[in-house]
């Protein structure tokens, strides 16, 4: 029998190993190609976050070289918000977009000379008998809020209700419900006293006239200035006015008011109130129905300004006023004047002005002169009378005031003085005089003199005597430059002679000044004295600090907007709810030594490309800080730069 042959198997052994090795080998080739795309990839990946992380840089470098801060009109690369990055790299292209976050306001009070806050959200300064330093009238469910210290040099008082303020010291008693531990009966009250902030008014700006109201419902535009018109400004903002219910949009910079109707004829008479009954008051850069704030970086507001016994009343409508942001001072958006007074100018007796000029074409003759009849001193102009009844005119020129007198001055009194004599005892004289300030109807007075004789006599002529003719209009125009003098001497017996040995313009009127708080604005106790008042009453949201320390303020509160947003220093405070009060009354900024705004920047990365679009899949984000030591003023190159966050989307 013979042996199977195992050939066979052998070579079936041979083909499974071989099967085996290959199988093995293209799994290892396959591995090995998967692990070079996974390299490739990682450093595609790695040269994307290299590019982006570049053109990141890039953004936050021109930023930090540029003086962008965010204001109005302005973009974050110059003349756009998109940075484009060509071949920055020598490969790729990149694009950076921009977004500024809303601006953060720097607030800090390490120096006292360079704090940009009050110390207290509310500092009253009275200590006269009667009168409340704060004084709450609201519902008896109702909580005043104030965020901040409280500190009053007299009494507070919270008829019903409840106050809740950060901490609250008072030198006079407490009644009411008072939330936290205040301290009430002090001896003393360190940080009280008045911070004393200084005027930013060196003399007085110049006198606006009121813009015209012709269309209910429209923009009635304000230019900073000098106003001096209470009726006026009340007539215009009155519910039946024909610009009624319109926006009073007070454009940004200092308005001074210091109202004279009750002084200057030339003005509707009434009382030195303001009052704005409807539409909708707005002191500052306009925003929506209201103002920027300072307490958003705004730094383009107003600061509203009252002397002597002006006032502000808002009996309707909306007011507010935003004031302007600093990195050292507070941002006042109403002040009532603390220091200053008007006193007038006289130009009579031997400052009275004189003439430069005079008519040649007279029967006087070469003997009128201006130096003739400046002075007195017995050297006159002289006409003698060919017939009864005879008459003289001479025209005199001159009468310039030695420095020019400025708009918004009032007349108090004008009259010539002649200087003359006439050589008949048995006879009387007779001057007539037309004064011509340029404009307006000339000025006519008639004086019969008295017996002739040897000495002389000075008459003196009243001119203007209601303070309302063409000299008061001129010198409140602030145009009296000079005048024209015609001037009439008539002698009824021929042969008479008239001698004329000065001829002079006494002059007195008031030129606008900066007034301390006076009158019923100082007076107290408010409000049991009938004859005191508040600087300013009513509805009235002040997005800045007020500043009053010789007045009061009674402000009518509600639900929203606070009424003074960054701290009041004034005399005393009323506040009266109207309804029940929700959020912040008084507020004061928290310190926040950061960051003057953010800005939010995406990258985009474009390999190869020469045109990168900003669109798609962001390759980086990134939110930084822009910190300027002035926020208004950036300095390029000098900026400091934060990093707020930093991350690749997913």
């Amino acid at each position: 029998m013979r042996r199977r042959d195992e050939r066979g198997s052998s070579l079936l052994l041979v083909l499974v190993v071989i099967t085996v090795i290959g199988l093995a080998l293209s799994a290892l080739l396959s591995r090995t190609d998967s692990a070079e795309r996974v390299s490739a990839s990682l450093r595609d990946q790695t040269e994307a976050s290299y590019a982006a992380d570049g053109a990141m840089e890039a953004a936050i470098n021109n930023l930090r070289n540029s003086r962008y801060n965010g204001e109005s009109g302005q973009r974050c690369f110059g003349l756009s918000d998109t940075l484009s990055l060509i071949l920055f790299n020598g490969l790729d292209s990149a694009t950076v977009t921009c977004k500024p976050d809303p601006k953060q306001v720097v607030v800090h009070c390490q120096v006292a000379s360079e704090c940009n806050r009050p110390d207290n959200a509310l500092l009253t300064l009275g200590q006269i008998p009667g009168e409340d330093g704060l004084a709450v009238e609201q519902p008896a469910g109702s909580t005043l809020q104030i965020h901040g210290k409280v500190m009053s040099n007299s009494s507070v008082d919270v008829a019903a209700g409840k106050l809740n303020a950060g901490a609250l010291s008072a030198r006079g008693g407490c009644s009411g419900d008072l939330l936290g531990n205040p301290l009430c009966n002090l001896s003393s009250l360190p940080g009280g006293d008045d911070p004393a902030y200084p005027s930013p008014l060196s003399g007085v700006p110049p006198l606006r006239a009121l813009p015209a109201c012709t269309t209910p419902g429209s923009v009635v535009a304000f230019l900073p200035g000098y106003y001096d018109d209470a009726v006026g400004l009340s007539a215009m903002m009155k519910s039946d006015s024909p610009c009624r219910g319109s926006t009073w949009w007070f454009k940004p910079g200092i308005y001074y008011f210091d109202f004279h109707n009750e002084s200057n004829p030339l003005l509707d008479s009434g009382a030195n109130v303001w009052t704005v009954d409807g539409g909708n008051l707005v002191g500052g850069t306009l925003s929506g129905n209201s103002c920027a704030s300072p307490l958003d970086g705004a730094t383009a507001g107003v600061q509203f300004i009252f002397g002597g016994d002006s006032r502000l009343d808002v009996k309707s409508g909306k007011a507010v006023l935003c004031g302007s942001y600093s990195p050292t001072e507070p941002p006042i958006a109403l002040r009532g004047l603390t220091s200053g007074a008007e006193s007038s100018v006289d130009s009579t007796g031997a400052s009275a002005l004189k003439p430069t000029a005079v008519s040649l074409v007279s029967k006087f003759g070469l003997t009128a002169t201006p130096s003739r009849l400046s002075t007195v001193d017995g050297v006159a102009a002289t006409w003698k009378s060919s017939v009864a009844n005879d008459t003289a005119a001479v025209t005199i020129n001159g009468f310039a005031p030695s420095t020019p007198i400025p708009p918004g001055s009032v007349l108090r009194s004008a009259a010539l003085t002649i200087t003359h004599r006439h050589s008949d005892v048995a006879s009387t004289d007779k001057l007539d005089v037309s004064l011509d300030v340029g404009s307006g109807t000339p000025l006519t007075a008639s004086v019969t003199g008295a017996a002739g004789g040897t000495s002389y006599r000075t008459e003196t002529v009243p001119l203007d005597a209601s303070r309302t003719g063409s000299l008061a209009q001129a010198v409140y125009a602030g145009t009296f430059t000079g005048a024209s003098l015609a001037l009439t001497a008539g002698l009824p017996v021929k042969g008479d002679t008239e001698d004329l040995d000065a001829v002079r313009l006494e002059l007195s009127y008031t030129p606008p000044a900066l007034r301390a708080a006076d009158g019923c604005v100082v007076e107290g106790p408010y409000p049991s004295n009938t004859s005191a008042c508040a600087m300013v009453s009513g509805r009235l949201s002040v997005l800045g600090t007020a500043y009053a320390p010789a007045a009061v303020l009674d402000l009518s509160v509600g639900p929203g907007t606070p009424a003074v947003g960054a701290g009041a220093v004034v005399r005393a405070l009323r506040l009266t709810a109207v309804g029940t009060l929700s959020g912040v009354v008084i507020d004061l900024p928290d310190d926040s030594p950061a960051f003057t705004f953010g800005v939010q920047l995406t990258a985009y990365i474009c390999p190869g490309g020469l045109i990168c679009p900003a669109g798609g899949r962001p390759a980086l984000q990134a939110r930084i800080g822009l910190v300027d030591a002035d926020p208004s003023a950036p300095v390029a190159g000098r900026r400091a730069v934060t990093v707020l966050g930093w991350w690749r989307p997913g």
